[in-house]
């Protein structure tokens, strides 16, 4: 029996790494740093955003790989909803913002500020109403940390015909944690845009289960950084048809 093939075109995406951030057409470069840069609304956005200014470390930097991936993908900012959806992985979540409010409770009176960003999938609200997105999003606790459990998902809800366009990727605060699975955790972020159809795209991911993914058919990925590599290598390219 022939195992079902899922396949999409990934047309763009968009990253923040304590080295660099931005997207294929824009990088901002830093010098050799031990942490991840500070985001400001300028350097993401092209209108201010006054929101951006509030939210927590770990919510800026999932909005801002969000952000850079979709101007990647020519996605703009509309009055229109559109139907995408967004998935991401994350081991530390929010963690240092819940520790910050936790404190603010036993100092003085919690504080609201903080508390609006004290779960993992607030940034994901925050890019939905940012963006007009209305799609299925939500937050996935991955043990292996390579964010392919994020990216078969996406393949599954563009196979299920519940968006033609999803946002997956990961998302990790640069925190110390327990890793039990000795997987290593790579702070900063992620995300891909994954199209059902589409006119130009870096090529095609395809996966017939959680362990197989191929690029362009025949290149093996094992995680999302892997991919992310293998598309810089690649000009983006015109819609040829299906490869399967």
């Amino acid at each position: 029996m022939n195992k079902r093939i899922m396949e999409a075109f990934i047309t763009g995406f968009g990253w923040v790494s304590k080295e660099s951030m931005g997207h294929t057409g824009c990088i901002q470069h830093f010098p050799p740093n031990t942490i991840l840069p500070g985001i400001k609304g300028k350097d993401i956005l092209d209108r201010p955003h006054k929101p951006f200014g509030r939210m927590d470390a770990f919510s800026k930097l999932g909005f801002a790989a969000i952000a850079f991936a979709m101007k990647d993908a020519g996605i703009k900012k509309e009055e229109e909803k559109k139907n995408v959806s967004m998935i991401v992985s994350t081991v530390t979540g929010c963690l240092e913002t819940d520790i910050t409010f936790q404190e603010t409770i036993s100092k003085k009176l919690p504080s609201p500020a903080i508390f609006a960003y004290t779960l993992a999938s607030c940034f994901l609200g925050e890019a939905c109403i940012y963006f007009g997105l209305i799609g299925e999003s939500f937050v996935i606790d991955e043990a292996k940390t390579n964010g392919l459990e994020g990216l078969f998902m996406a393949l599954e809800i563009i196979e299920s015909g519940v968006s033609d366009v999803v946002l997956c990727g990961v998302c990790n605060s640069d925190i110390e944690t327990i890793n039990t699975n000795s997987h290593t955790i790579k702070p900063g972020s992620l995300f891909f845009v994954i199209e059902k159809k589409c006119l130009h795209s870096y090529g095609t991911i395809q996966s017939t289960s959680l362990e197989n993914f191929y690029y362009q058919n025949n290149v093996r990925i094992t995680d999302l950084y892997e991919l992310a590599q293998k598309c810089s290598n690649r000009e983006i390219q015109p819609f040829k048809g299906p490869s399967i």
